[in-house]
C-alpha cells in the first residue's frame, strides 16, 4: 500500500492506490478506444469509405510513424512541467481523433484521424502517464507501473466485446463519437484533478534526493548501455507486434486446424495478463534486471517448439500450439512491465521522460513497419517468420547480457568508491 505524505506545498510525495487506478480506468479507456478500436470496427471502416483491409489496417501505421516523431518531444516536455500535466494536454487530442474519426467520408480525413492517434499515445497515454508516475511516486514507482501494464494488457479484453455489443445499438460513427464524449467526460476530467493533486516541480524533483531513483550504471557507460536497451526494446517490440498480428496464421501454416489455432492464439493474451498480474503481486521481491534475464532467456526458448516442427515439416497438434501460445505469452507479457521500468532501473529518474521519448521513436518505426516484413514473410514460409522471430529474441538477449555486466561494473564502482 502505497502511503500518500503531504508536501508543504500541498501536493503529494506519493501516488495513492486510488489515483493509480484513476489511471488505469484512463489508460484502458484511451488504448481500448485508440489502437484497439480498429479490430472491431476495421470491417465497418472498409465497407463504408470503400477502402481496402491494408489501407484501413495502414491507419495504425500512420499512427506509429507519428508517434516516432512525437515521442522525444513528449518525454521532453513531460520532464519539464510534469507528465501528468501532459496528459491534461492529450487527452482532448484523442477525443478529436475520435471525432475526426467519426466524420471521415474518404482516406484523407482517415488518416487525418490516425495522426491525431498519434499525437494522443505519447501526450496522452504512454510515455506521459509513464513520467508522470516516476515524478510522484519516485521509488515507488515500480507497482504503479506495473498495475498501468496490467491495465493496458485489458483494453482489448474489455472493449473488443463492448464495442461488439456497442454496435448492436449504434453505427461504427455513432460509437466513436460515444467513445469521444466518453474521453471527455471520464479520462479528461481526471487528468486534470490529478495534475492539480500531484503537482511536482522539476526544481523540486531535483533537490530531493530521497525519492529520486539512482543510476545504476556509471556516467561513462551510460551511452553504450542506452544503446543496448534500445536495441533490446525495438528487437523485441517489433516481435511482439508481429507475433499479435500474425499468430493465429502461423498456427494454420504450421498444420494446426484454423479452431485450435484461434483458441492457441487467445491464449496469449490470457497469458500476459498472468504473468503481468504475477509480477504485480510479487515483482517487488525480484530485482528488475534479473526478471529482464529469465524474460529474454525464455522469450526465443519459446519459439523453439515450433521452429523444431517447422524445420522437421511436422504438423503442429493442437496442444502443441496451445503450449506453446502460453510459453511465449508468459515472458512476452513480462515485456511490457519491463519497458518503462528498466530506463527507470538502470538511468535512474533524472530525465526519465526524455530517455522514454528517445526510446519511443525507434520502437515506434519499427512497429510501423513489422506488420509488413511479417506478412512479407509468411508470404514465403511460416519457418522464415519463425527464424526471423527466434534471431531477434537471440539478438535482444545478448544485449541483455551485456547491459548486465555494465550494471555490474557499476555496482563494484559504486562499491569501491564507498569503501575508498
Amino acid at each position: 500500500m502505497i502511503i500518500p505524505n503531504r508536501r508543504t506545498d500541498g501536493s503529494q510525495s506519493e501516488l495513492p492506490p486510488s489515483h493509480v487506478m484513476m489511471l488505469m480506468l484512463t489508460q484502458t479507456l484511451g488504448w481500448g478506444t485508440s489502437i484497439s478500436l480498429i479490430g472491431v470496427l476495421a470491417a465497418h471502416i472498409r465497407a463504408d469509405l470503400d477502402l481496402s483491409s491494408a489501407a484501413v489496417f495502414g491507419g495504425t501505421t500512420v499512427m506509429f510513424l507519428t508517434g516516432a516523431f512525437l515521442a522525444p518531444i513528449a518525454g521532453r516536455l513531460a520532464d519539464r512541467v510534469g507528465g501528468l500535466r501532459v496528459l491534461c494536454y492529450g487527452t482532448p487530442v484523442l477525443a478529436a481523433a475520435l471525432l475526426v474519426l467519426s466524420t471521415a467520408s474518404g482516406p484523407n480525413a482517415y488518416y487525418a484521424a490516425w495522426v491525431l492517434f498519434g499525437f494522443g499515445m505519447h501526450f496522452g497515454l504512454g510515455t506521459a502517464t509513464y513520467n508522470g508516475i516516476a515524478q510522484v511516486a519516485g521509488k515507488s514507482a515500480y507497482r504503479a507501473i506495473g498495475l498501468l501494464t496490467l491495465a493496458t494488457g485489458m483494453c482489448s479484453t474489455i472493449f473488443w466485446p463492448l464495442s461488439e455489443a456497442l454496435l448492436g445499438l449504434m453505427d461504427w460513427r455513432q460509437l466513436c463519437l460515444l467513445y469521444a464524449a466518453a474521453t471527455m467526460v471520464i479520462a479528461w476530467p481526471i487528468h486534470i484533478w490529478l495534475a492539480k493533486r500531484h503537482n511536482p516541480s522539476r526544481e523540486h524533483a531535483t533537490q530531493d534526493e530521497s525519492r529520486a531513483s539512482p543510476a545504476h550504471v556509471s556516467p561513462e557507460l551510460a551511452g553504450r548501455a542506452f544503446a543496448l536497451l534500445m536495441i533490446m526494446q525495438v528487437l523485441t517490440a517489433a516481435l511482439t507486434t508481429g507475433m499479435a498480428i500474425l499468430a493465429i496464421d502461423i498456427f494454420v501454416a504450421l498444420g494446426t486446424s484454423r479452431a485450435e489455432a484461434v483458441f492457441a492464439g487467445s491464449l496469449i493474451g490470457l497469458a500476459y495478463l498472468v504473468s503481468r498480474g504475477g509480477d504485480t503481486l510479487l515483482g517487488s521481491r525480484l530485482p528488475r534486471i534479473r526478471l529482464a534475464r529469465f524474460v529474454h532467456a525464455a522469450l526465443p526458448l519459446s519459439l523453439l517448439p515450433l521452429l523444431v516442427c517447422a524445420v522437421l515439416a511436422l504438423p503442429v497438434p493442437g496442444w502443441l500450439a496451445a503450449v506453446a501460445a502460453v510459453c511465449y505469452g508468459l515472458p512476452a507479457g513480462l515485456l511490457g512491465i519491463l519497458r518503462p521500468v528498466l530506463p527507470y532501473h538502470i538511468f535512474g529518474s533524472f530525465n526519465y521522460g526524455l530517455r522514454l521519448g528517445r526510446l519511443g521513436r525507434p520502437t515506434d518505426l519499427a512497429n510501423a513497419v513489422v506488420p509488413a516484413a511479417f506478412a512479407w514473410g509468411m508470404s514465403r514460409s511460416a519457418e522464415a517468420v519463425l527464424w526471423f522471430g527466434f534471431g531477434m529474441a537471440a539478438i535482444a538477449f545478448v544485449a541483455l547480457m551485456m547491459l548486465s555486466r555494465m550494471i555490474s561494473q557499476g555496482k563494484a564502482h559504486r562499491h569501491y568508491n564507498s569503501t575508498a
